[in-house]
């Protein structure tokens, strides 16, 4: 009997429901009529080309829509408001600003991405062994240096790379005689070095020989270094730094030349080089080892007078470097 009372509710519920909609379609579609017989009333009233005024046609429309809008939502006779609103996500307060054609909330109009800090480019330290990068890799090269670089040069090695090199210099006159010219006029190795700063230079590599020790001690060595270092770096503040640690000496065959520099000197001048390496974010071309027997010396064979590297020695220097390069 209860099932019955309730079938007969729902039933009355739903006829006033449809006689409802019936009243509201009816005036919705007189509506639209009225818009319509009115905008052609109003084209025929303008002359052609003349702007017409749409805003009765319009508002008939709107109301149109109006009641349509009603209807839909009344669908449902059994859906209560409550249960309308409980359908709707709950918005924070934080919500309220909301750009005009977004669902998303206003922003400060930062791009998230853009906010991520960038890695830092890592420069400088032992450069790591890859693959052969090829002598055209260092066309925006320069390298500058002693005799080392002259034989470099002369057996044809890193033909496209720029050079700057003195063969009768040490390093106690390398910043102040003037022996390499310039434009009709002798200047300075780093003088001369700083004519290529215009020349797209991408890495410079400092390449000094244990010839360029001669005769002086350690820190009056590393003071003169330093100091030739610096001035080369100047001209190039954007240009990746590789320096090279000052190489074994077969130290028996140069004592017969006259030399007087040892390895044990060598060893504590390169201490300063890696020091002077990680300080200033150098790259270091650690390749000493691979020109030292067990003993810590170059091999004889290697060796013309103890220093100056035979010509197939060479191709072992060139190619560490050509597969260790950084940048």
């Amino acid at each position: 009997m209860l099932r019955k009372n309730k079938a007969v509710v729902r039933t009355k519920k739903y006829g006033k429901l449809i006689r409802i909609s019936a009243i509201f379609a009816a005036i919705a579609i007189s509506a639209g009529l009225i818009a319509y017989g009115w905008q052609q009333y109003e084209e025929e009233k303008y002359p052609e080309g003349t702007e017409m005024d749409y805003s009765l046609p319009n508002a008939f429309i709107d109301f149109a829509r109006l009641i349509n809008d009603f209807i839909t939502q009344n669908a449902n006779p059994e859906e209560t408001p409550s249960e309308v609103n409980a359908s709707k996500p709950e918005r924070e307060e934080k919500d309220n600003i909301i750009i005009v054609g977004s669902e998303e909330p206003e922003t400060s109009g930062e791009n998230p991405e853009s906010s991520e800090p960038e890695e830092p480019e890592i420069r400088g330290g032992i450069v790591p062994q890859k693959d052969n990068a090829g002598f055209y890799s260092f066309k925006d090269t320069l390298f500058v240096g002693d005799y080392f670089l002259s034989q470099v040069h002369s057996l044809g090695y890193f033909d496209r790379s720029k050079f700057a090199y003195t063969t009768d210099l040490d390093m106690n006159t390398m910043l102040t005689k003037k022996v390499l010219k310039l434009n009709d006029e002798y200047v300075t190795l780093a003088d001369y070095a700083e004519s290529f700063k215009d020349k797209d230079i991408e890495a410079v590599y400092i390449i000094i020989s244990a010839e360029s020790v001669s005769w002086m001690d350690v820190p009056t060595f590393v003071k003169k270094y330093t100091a030739f270092v610096e001035e080369i770096v100047s001209s190039f503040p954007e240009a990746h730094v590789y320096v090279q640690p000052i190489l074994p000496i077969n130290e028996e065959k140069a004592a017969k030349r006259g030399y007087s520099v040892t390895n044990e000197k060598i060893n504590r001048i390169n201490e300063y080089i890696y020091s002077l390496a990680e300080e200033r974010s150098f790259w270091i071309l650690d390749m000493a080892k691979n020109f030292a027997n067990e003993n810590g010396t170059l091999p004889e064979e290697y060796t013309t007078n103890g220093i100056r590297f035979e010509k197939d020695t060479y191709e072992i220097w060139s190619n560490f470097v050509v597969t260790h390069k950084a940048h």
